[in-house]
């Protein structure tokens, strides 16, 4: 039978026809998405980090004494710390934890009058043992002078004038331009910072890891304090166990006046940090094979309920000298082309829905051109077998007993 044929057929039965395709273009839009966010998700969980996850303690702790003097409850916090025999570094963190953000994504701008938006970055003050802290090995430049650092009031208004960033903030910046002696400028308010030094690449701040910068930070020698949060940055010996972090617990909490909400490390802080996203990945790869299920028995139901109307047309076909294959192989046509044109629809919602997710509701769908064929494949697949069954049925219908009536 001619491919106009075939058409002249869809056409007729219009009605059901766009029910299919319809059911397919959904089916391949849910499936393509699900499998796009699925992806990019579980991919992005296996990025690594560079850090020495099970040595590094994040610290998140609160005064609610207001009479307390913080600036000698954090120097006395520092010195106690260090007095803990598994304890090798700790700094004060004004605001950023190892990937265990508690204040909201900083910027970075390369010009002071820059109108396109600034990167996302992960920004980390620090007191002075805070390079060795994170393990950062600074690849050019130097590290930061003893004069450089600043410990000050919030109010004081008192900022650093030197900054050390990452390897791919400085690309992303200045391309193949040495960084060294550049000056950016961080925040909204965009300071200025002088770059004294370039750092190899560190997963830092949880803040630039979701809006996937992931290695996009800086480190400012500069610690502001006079709010209630109080966080530290602690380095640990290798093989430490987890009672480090009671004894930790037990030091902060000689101080009156405070709580202390988490002390962790930072591959607890990493692993909670993904534990969310690859939970809803999951729930998408499950809501997937939920639409492919309810895909394939709507088509099988449409197939079957058309086969159902067009007995006549197929006996008539059979009284003509029309093969059972023949028929088989014009039924199977016909839904090949309402599926193409199905997925072909639903490829392009599927795409425009996932740039729309990943622009505006900040989702980490991943377009690979490979996934995109397979879902197509798959629900291609699923089509031809849900038609396969009420087809076959319907080209073993007799013509005696279709026309014998008529």
């Amino acid at each position: 039978m001619s491919l106009k044929h075939i058409l002249k057929i869809i056409v007729k039965h219009r009605n059901i026809s766009v029910m299919l395709l319809i059911q397919i273009a959904i089916a391949v839009t849910i499936v393509g998405n699900a499998s796009f966010i699925s992806y990019g998700t579980l991919k992005n969980w296996l990025i690594p980090s560079h850090l020495d996850e099970v040595e590094i303690l994040n610290v998140y702790t609160k005064v609610f004494d207001s009479q307390a003097d913080k600036s000698a409850l954090i120097q006395r916090d520092l010195t106690n710390l260090s007095a803990l025999g598994e304890v090798t570094q700790v700094t004060y963190a004004s605001n950023e934890l190892v990937l265990a953000t508690v204040a909201g994504s900083n910027l970075v701008y390369k010009t002071i009058d820059q109108e396109e938006a600034g990167f996302e970055n992960a920004q980390f003050d620090v007191t002075s043992q805070g390079v060795a802290t994170l393990g950062l090995t600074i690849t050019q430049g130097r590290n930061f002078y003893p004069n450089e650092f600043v410990f000050a009031e919030a109010s004081q208004n008192r900022y650093a004038s030197v900054v050390l960033i990452s390897e791919t903030l400085a690309k992303s910046l200045f391309g193949e331009q040495s960084a060294l002696g550049q000056t950016v400028y961080l925040q909204r308010a965009r300071r200025p910072y002088q770059v004294v030094g370039v750092y190899a690449d560190k997963m830092l701040g949880e803040g630039a890891v979701y809006e996937q910068q992931w290695y996009h930070s800086t480190i400012v020698p500069q610690a502001h304090f006079g709010s209630n949060n109080v966080n530290y940055l602690i380095r640990v010996k290798p093989g430490t166990n987890e009672g480090v972090l009671k004894d930790v617990e037990d030091v902060l909490y000689q101080q009156h006046g405070r709580i202390v909400e988490r002390v962790e490390f930072a591959a607890r802080a990493k692993k909670r940090l993904w534990d969310g996203r690859s939970t809803f990945a999951f729930i998408m790869i499950g809501i997937s094979v939920i639409a492919i299920t309810v895909t394939g028995f709507g088509i099988i139901g449409l197939v079957s309920f058309s086969v159902s109307i067009r007995q006549r047309d197929i006996g008539i076909l059979r009284a003509l000298g029309a093969s059972q294959h023949t028929v088989l192989k014009t039924l199977l046509l016909e839904n090949a082309l309402l599926a193409f044109v199905g997925i072909v629809l639903g490829s392009f919602t599927a795409l425009w829905l996932n740039n729309y997710f990943v622009t505006h509701l900040r989702a980490q769908g991943l377009v690979e051109p490979w996934l995109a064929v397979l879902v197509a494949l798959a629900v291609w697949l699923l089509s031809a077998a849900a038609v396969y069954i009420p087809v076959r049925k319907a080209a073993k219908i007799a013509p005696a007993r279709v026309t014998k009536a008529n």
